[in-house]
């Protein structure tokens, strides 16, 4: 068994005392039968520093990740540096979404289908990369740009695959990544899929899953399980389903009941009523598209659009009713659209009492919202829709069946709970981000978790956790929870790895119009605010902005600004993210044009653009939970309804752990430098700015009339970081 000590002076990964520091607690805790949160800013090396431990824990052990981005670095670089450090043989595999392997059944079905000539070039492309990939993992393609339009004919949802009736079943990558996983020592997941086993198992039964969990597990990028979980674990219909169950009717219509009913003309106004039903709901949702100060008219837009969807829908099921004794797949698509109709209905009514209702939908131009779109935009738009679920996570984990729940990190208190011999219950948990909460109960973060935070004491070392005292102790707790119930975690604040003091500074303009102003006008004057410094670091910058609006308004501004300067502005839905961070980071060459990134909530997180690539980071607005967001809101209400503040006790820490994200995109190595604009000058004008100011990582705040100082001298800094590099190279 590994220990968690230093290695040797000569090896190339040395913990440092962060790290060690790391490693001690979270194997102290897992000693003593405990879970534990660890809040380790960026330039900790938290990653080594958790598979450490979980490798001198022994043992089979799973890692979730928030990201498919870091489920592969830790497969494809960090894992097997470690390994290799410390001469151990593990069996280590990977396991995503059925989503994300390619469909061998639908790719043949898909090189048959008469199709434009470049569609079927890179059909062709995609067949050839299947059959020499071992993986059959799409991000293998991610440099193919037809990749996104491809998607929906060359992947399988879980309810789209035949199973054992599929001819390419036994050579189905899905099932062999099921099955090296069944096999690993160390399995990568992501939380998306470990919630969607929780709801498989809740579906079928524990005995079920398909993600073989293990007793001890890693949330990495933790801060999401929240969000992720309840986005998953919710009831909901996706304009998808509607579509499908359309595109189903026309097939089967074909090929059984031609002639018998005007089929053209009802699949052409259920479509319609469909694309009309998607406008509406995002409109009065807050989408893309909505406008402020029309809610009430929107939301009878809305109510009027389900409703004629419903009626179109059930004009259709009436005609395949006459006909469906001619073959069982239309008897099959009769009881389906009743299905679908009563889905409907109950969307047409209230949420019972303790539920919330959401839209859920990715944030899309107005004009990629129809199913008409293109065809990457169109998949993505048909994944919108209604979602029902508590406001918190931990509510809808305690609402499982108690075998499922004895699968989470809430069953610790349980007892009696039953579950398959053949599978593992995880004992020891972990949970690690940079951003976890502001005190040290971490109790931004535990109390949507259902978990009761204890707060380490001031001692260093972990012996040095204690337990709240009494008088603190309720306030720790979720919100409606009750005391016996919650588990507890020990709970690790981490203090900055990099020097933000010495690397960073942050300004606040104060002569931008007010955040309430309209997003043109804002977007006029803080685009010619930063011409300037954009110009003098030669691009490297990115704009985090807050909406789809204000992003679309500021690239256009900024765009006019720049217009005769050698610097380019990218705007994020222009292209696929991972190129457009390759932009950024291939503009730091000698006579490359600079890059300016303008972005919303994508880039706030997940983004890693270390060195010179990015020196000037801008947010638009304190990214407050919107206002139309049911999901805050209603979360906001309960803390009323139980007597406390809901905006200091729930909306003031959610800006702040977004806004620690944001600005956390600036320094990710101890050699970086660079410059924050929060361009929201109520931070300095309101009460709460303190709150949020003390938040953030601790640099100087500069005024206005020093900026153009400090950014000459990082320029001076890469300037001869730049010249020392051609130095040696040329005396090499």
């Amino acid at each position: 068994m590994p220990t968690p000590g230093p290695p040797a002076a000569h090896a190339p990964l040395q913990l440092r005392a962060q790290q060690q520091r790391m490693v001690e607690a979270i194997l102290a805790a897992w000693k003593a039968g405990e879970s534990i949160a660890v809040e380790a800013p960026t330039g900790t090396g938290k990653t080594y520093a958790y598979l450490m431990a979980a490798l001198a824990q022994g043992g089979r052990f799973v890692v979730s990740t928030a990201t498919r981005a870091l489920q592969d670095q830790l497969v494809d670089r960090d894992l097997p540096a470690l390994l290799a450090h410390l001469q151990m043989r593990r069996r280590v595999a990977v396991l995503k979404g059925r989503e994300n392997y390619v469909c061998l059944h639908g790719l043949a079905q898909s090189l048959q289908t008469h199709r434009p000539v470049d569609q079927l070039q890179a059909l062709q492309q995609v067949a050839r990369w299947a059959q020499g990939t071992r993986s059959g993992d799409l991000a293998e393609l991610e440099n193919l740009r037809e990749l996104p339009a491809l998607l929906p004919q060359i992947t399988a949802s879980h309810s789209e695959c035949l199973g054992q009736r599929c001819a390419h079943f036994a050579a189905c990558f899905s099932n062999r990544a099921r099955a090296q996983a069944a096999q690993a020592d160390v399995l990568v997941i992501n939380h998306h899929l470990y919630f969607s086993e929780l709801r498989h198992r809740q579906m079928l039964g524990a005995a079920h899953g398909f993600v073989p969990l293990a007793e001890t597990v890693v949330m990495d990028e933790a801060h999401q399980l929240p969000a992720i979980g309840l986005k998953v674990l919710a009831r909901g219909i996706n304009a998808g389903d509607v579509q499908d169950f359309v595109q189903s009717t026309a097939r089967q219509t074909r090929l059984h009941a031609r002639g018998f009913a005007p089929w053209d003309a009802l699949l052409a106004s259920c479509s319609q009523a469909l694309a009309h039903w998607l406008a509406a709901s995002n409109a009065y949702n807050g989408g893309p598209g909505s406008e402020a100060g029309r809610a009430e008219a929107a939301a009878g837009e809305s109510t009027e659009a389900l409703v004629r969807l419903h009626n179109r829908l059930s004009e259709m099921i009436a005609a395949l009713q006459g006909v469906a004794g001619g073959a069982a797949s239309l008897q099959r698509l009769v009881e389906q659209g009743h299905s679908l109709l009563a889905t409907l209905r109950q969307w047409g009514r209230p949420p019972a009492a303790g539920l919330v209702r959401w839209w859920d939908g990715p944030s899309l131009p107005p004009q990629q919202n129809a199913p008409r779109a293109a065809p990457g935009a169109q998949a993505r738009a048909l994944r919108q829709g209604f979602r029902e679920s508590p406001p918190w996570l931990w509510q809808a984990l305690t609402a499982l069946q108690p075998d499922v729940l004895g699968a989470t990190w809430l069953a610790a208190p349980m007892t009696g709970v039953s579950t398959p011999s053949e599978a593992a219950v995880p004992q020891r948990w972990l949970f690690t981000s940079a951003t976890l909460g502001q005190d040290d109960a971490l109790q931004w973060f535990t109390s949507a978790m259902g978990l009761q935070g204890l707060a380490a004491g001031g001692s260093p070392a972990v012996d040095g956790v204690a337990p709240l005292p009494e008088s603190q102790t309720q306030a720790q707790l979720p919100p409606q929870l009750p005391p016996q119930v919650p588990p507890q975690v020990r709970c690790l604040r981490l203090a900055h790895a990099l020097d933000w003091a010495a690397q960073a500074a942050l300004v606040i303009p104060q002569t931008l119009p007010p955040a309430d102003a309209p997003a043109a006008e804002r977007a006029q004057a803080l685009a010619a605010w930063l011409k300037a410094p954009v110009e003098q670091l030669g691009g490297r910058c990115m704009v985090l902005c807050t909406s789809t609006q204000a992003m679309q308004a500021l690239a256009a501004a900024l765009r006019q600004e720049l217009g005769s300067a050698p610097i380019d502005v990218q705007m994020q839905g222009e292209a696929p993210k991972r190129h457009l961070l390759a932009g950024m980071r291939g503009a730091t060459g000698q006579g490359r044009r600079g890059q300016v990134l303008v972005g919303t909530m994508a880039l706030w997180e997940g983004v890693d653009l270390p060195g010179e690539a990015l020196q000037l980071l801008v947010i638009d607005k304190l990214p407050f939970p919107p206002r139309h967001d049911a999901l805050h809101a209603a979360r906001a209400a309960a803390l009323q309804d139980l007597g406390e503040d809901g905006f200091l006790g729930y909306t003031l820490p959610q800006t702040a752990m977004q806004l620690r994200q944001g600005v956390g995109r600036l320094l990710r190595s101890f050699s970086d430098r660079g410059l924050v604009v929060i361009a929201d000058a109520r931070l300095c004008t309101r009460s709460y700015g303190a709150s949020l100011l003390a938040a953030l990582p601790p640099m100087p705040q500069l005024p206005q009339e020093e900026v153009v100082r400090y950014l000459a001298a990082i320029r001076e800094i890469r300037d001869e970081s730049a010249d020392a590099s051609r130095a040696t190279i040329s005396s090499s």
